[in-house]
């Protein structure tokens, strides 16, 4: 018995002439080499204890000397259990020996826990990733020195197989001795058959070593890196200023911090924490930079929660896992979380619905609810501040975004099974219909907006104020009649409704051109969608070439979309005749289509193609040869 003796090396024929040993207890020691010499004499040994020691494989023909072996244990905390051990357990079986269940594996990671025993030998493989019991690097935090320092690094490993290498890396290029530049990359050195360690000395230290140093270790399978970053100074480095810096993730005040350096400061808490955000065993952290200069540079506020709960839910919303089982509950629930959209005040509150919406459309096809929820929490989303949209479209074009959702949406649901769908909602309204080209009479949809029954009619309400009151009976709707009408809205209002916007599309847009043609020869997709201003249209670029002359003129109609898919088609022979009430005050009207390849994407109002035909009082009729979504400028 000579377990826990601090044993870490045994000659070769140390239990010479112990020929009657039965049994041999080696266990919790320091032993990492293991050869067959070790064993020579030992006859009659019946049961080998070998667990606790520090080696992590065992070398091919290891107990060829022990021809009596019936029972073996060799578990370690860094056991590897692949293609080196595979001849274990075919020696086991052909030599009747029973590797002890607790002989489990440490690594790899798809193994960890596994008794030897049990396993198949087409599980002992030797593939990547390369997975290492030790590997560590000293020092291994960042090393910030002045120019001249010296300073050494060493690199230790496991020594899995004879094939396990050490080299050393500095922003991407291997590193070999130079004298010349005080660079010394020492050879490696194999301790106790089983670490391999390899020292570099930077010896009088230049600026150009500033950056990552790496240390990669590898074998015939794969590899594994560490690396630490060195800071090099100058002897007069100076300083980035103490900061304070305040966004959507919190207050942070940031130290002054020598120049060349991270900096890092420790996400906030926050007093709400119904959604977790962070979810790592590290504490979650934000980082600065300080460059050469003395100027912040860098940073990331990543890892941290939002300061706002609106924005937390949001987010959690934004990483949820939908699919047909659950789609139409989580769009309920959003749906209903979005009629508080008038508080929402981050930018990323409508990036992250932007993206929802994404996710959501792709099921509109097979749960039209769906297309139900779409529309109403876009209407939803112009309950936001205009800044808000603004920068949200700016950052990430998520009005854009948003604006093609909607526009998704009859496209899908519209089959030969159903061939008319209308969406409604406080502040965005759908129409769209199969049509057949060769019977279609003309088209005139009018859009509007009740009132109450005592208002007086001759003060038209204002249109593009919001409301937190979701009474269906304030709801957009469209109101459509076939034929050669001529969509006016001088006299569409009614007793109880006010008529917005109509759009007219008469019978000659197909019967005069002979270029409409039907995907399949016999229906085409016609669509009407009215905003109920341009919210989700804001213009985040300033140039003459766009509609507003570089006025910065402003929406001053609902914004009407036109589109028939399923058919292809140049610019219109006869022209569509969109009429828009105004719902602010102003002179010098502008008809105006919206283009979202204007601005590198982000879109803009533009007047080529669309015209003004009459402007009286508060309505104003306009003719367009394209699809477009159309609104008055002034």
């Amino acid at each position: 018995d000579l377990k826990n003796n601090l044993i870490s090396t045994i000659e070769p024929g140390a239990f010479y002439g112990l020929s009657e040993l039965k049994r041999l207890d080696l266990s919790n020691n320091r032993i990492g080499c293991l050869t067959p010499e070790m064993f020579v004499g030992l006859n009659n040994l019946h049961k080998l204890n070998l667990s606790g020691n520090i080696f992590s494989s065992l070398m091919n023909g290891l107990f060829s000397e022990l021809l009596a072996l019936k029972a073996l244990h060799f578990n370690t905390d860094s056991l590897i259990c692949d293609c080196n051990l595979k001849w274990v357990l075919q020696w086991a079986r052909n030599a009747s020996v029973r590797i002890a269940e607790e002989t489990v594996c440490a690594y790899p990671s798809a193994l960890h826990g596994l008794s030897l025993y049990n396993l198949k030998e087409n599980q002992l493989i030797c593939a990547g990733p390369l997975e290492l019991p030790l590997f560590e690097l000293i020092p291994s935090q960042r090393q910030v020195v002045f120019h001249g320092d010296r300073l050494p690094f060493q690199c230790t490993a496991t020594y899995v197989d004879n094939t396990t290498q050490v080299h050393w890396y500095h922003a991407g290029r291997l590193i070999e001795t130079d004298e010349e530049s005080g660079i010394f990359v020492e050879d490696s050195i194999i301790h106790d058959c089983c670490l391999i360690t390899r020292e570099l000395i930077l010896s009088s230290i230049d600026i150009d070593a500033t950056g990552d140093w790496e240390c990669l270790v590898k074998n015939s399978y794969g590899n594994s890196t560490k690396q630490v970053e060195i800071v090099v100074l100058e002897t007069a480095a100076p300083y980035c200023p103490a900061e304070r810096v305040i966004n959507n993730k919190g207050d942070f005040r940031w130290p002054k911090t020598l120049a060349g350096i991270t900096a890092y400061h420790p996400c906030l808490q926050y007093s709400f924490n119904s959604i977790a955000f962070h979810h790592g065993a590290e504490e979650a952290k934000a980082w600065r930079k300080c460059n050469r200069t003395g100027r912040w540079d860098e940073e990331n506020y990543s890892e941290c929660p939002y300061s706002q709960e609106i924005t937390q839910v949001l987010h959690a919303f934004s990483q949820m896992h939908i699919n047909l089982t659950t789609v139409l509950e989580f769009s309920r629930q959003l749906t209903a979380y979005t009629r508080g959209a008038s508080l929402f005040a981050d930018k990323m509150d409508v990036i992250y619905l932007a993206y929802i919406m994404e996710k959501l459309i792709v099921f509109v096809d097979e749960v039209e609810d769906i297309g139900d929820a779409l529309i109403e929490i876009a209407s939803n989303i112009m309950l936001v501040d205009d800044h808000v949209l603004w920068m949200a479209q700016k950052e990430d074009k998520a009005c854009t975004r948003i604006v093609r959702c909607v526009e998704q949406i009859a496209s899908q649901i519209l089959t030969s099974k159903i061939q008319v769908i209308s969406k409604v909602s406080r502040n965005v309204a759908l129409e769209a219909f199969m049509i057949k080209p060769s019977s279609f009479r003309g088209m005139t949809c009018t859009a509007y907006q009740k009132i109450s029954a005592n208002s007086d009619k001759s003060v038209t309400p204002d249109l593009g104020r919001w409301e937190a009151n979701h009474n269906p009976d304030l709801y957009l709707n469209f109101k459509c009649n076939t034929g050669n009408l001529d969509g006016s809205l001088v006299n569409s209002s009614t007793r109880n409704a006010v008529a917005v916007a109509s759009v007219h599309l008469p019978q000659s847009v197909f019967s005069q051109s002979s270029a409409w043609q039907s995907v399949d020869n016999s229906t085409c997709k016609l669509q009407f969608i009215v905003f109920r201003n341009g919210k989700l249209f804001p213009s985040t670029g300033n140039s003459s070439s766009l509609a507003d002359d570089g006025k910065r003129r402003t929406v001053a109609t609902p914004a009407v979309f036109a589109k028939i898919d399923g058919c292809s088609f140049g610019n219109l022979t006869s022209p569509l005749t969109i009429g828009l009430r105004h719902f602010a005050r102003g002179t010098d009207p502008i008809a105006a289509f919206w283009d979202f390849d204007l601005l590198d994407g982000h879109g803009g109002w533009w007047g080529e193609g669309c015209h003004i035909i009459s402007s009286a009082g508060n309505i104003t009729t306009i003719q367009s040869t394209h699809f477009s979504n159309f609104a008055v400028l002034m």
